[in-house]
């Protein structure tokens, strides 16, 4: 069910977190080609799925939701790899997007974000944060912008099935959460991910279908390192 939420903007990512890291090991990072890591059995493209709205917003307004049998037979072809050899956790990401890590330390989340976006389309933003589970450090953001919460599919991650949110304001999807705003733990790791779109519902389009489709694709392709 759909809940209310009005919060401050999770475009503003850097202001959303509180607690700074101590202590943690240098992240060191690398783009390379995709064939670093060999590719999945197929080139098939994962199709975004659409369906009438049934939550605020021009009636029979088409939404994305992830269609998890072709995100698994996603191939990744001519995409590059993200390394973080600190916290030892890989990802894929599209050759026109741009992945950059938080790296001033006075940054409350310096060495635990990288954020991934299309110069093309500099209004939107996939953001990644992580943590050591032994380290006392805030990942996940103190509020997001206004708008509807709504259950949207759901995807695998590291092995598990988590569920996934967007933010609908204007009958527009503003954000995506994964699992529900909340932290996610995997082994020794703790992750928190979202996507982002820095506009206005009322003057711009919000998260275009293939933007989400491309960020899930992400968030499918984290794997942990050897």
């Amino acid at each position: 069910m759909a809940f209310k939420v009005v919060l401050i903007r999770l475009a503003s990512f850097a202001l959303l977190v509180s607690v700074a890291a101590c202590g943690v090991p240098a992240a060191t990072s690398t783009s390379a080609p995709t064939a670093a890591i060999p590719p999945m059995s197929t080139a098939t493209v994962p199709a975004a799925t659409t369906q009438p709205m049934d939550t605020p917003g021009p009636v029979g307004t088409p939404v994305y939701e992830p269609d998890q049998a072709a995100l698994e037979r996603f191939a990744y072809e001519g995409w590059l790899t993200y390394v973080n050899s600190a916290y030892g956790f890989r990802l894929r990401y599209p050759p026109q997007w741009v992945a950059a890590e938080v790296t001033d330390p006075n940054d409350t989340m310096f060495q635990h974000r990288v954020t991934l976006t299309d110069p093309a389309d500099p209004a939107v933003a996939l953001h990644i944060a992580f943590r050591a589970a032994d380290e006392a450090v805030r990942i996940t953001p103190s509020g997001m912008g206004s708008g509807e919460l709504v259950a949207r599919g759901s995807l695998v991650f590291l092995g598990e099935e988590i569920q996934r949110q967007a933010l609908v304001d204007q009958g527009k999807d503003m954000a995506v959460i994964y699992a529900a705003s909340g932290e996610i733990a995997r082994d020794d790791l703790v992750f928190w991910m979202g996507l982002s779109y820095a506009g206005s519902p009322l003057t711009d389009p919000g998260l275009s279908a293939e933007v989400e489709m491309m960020a899930d694709a992400v968030v499918t392709s984290v794997a942990l390192s050897p």
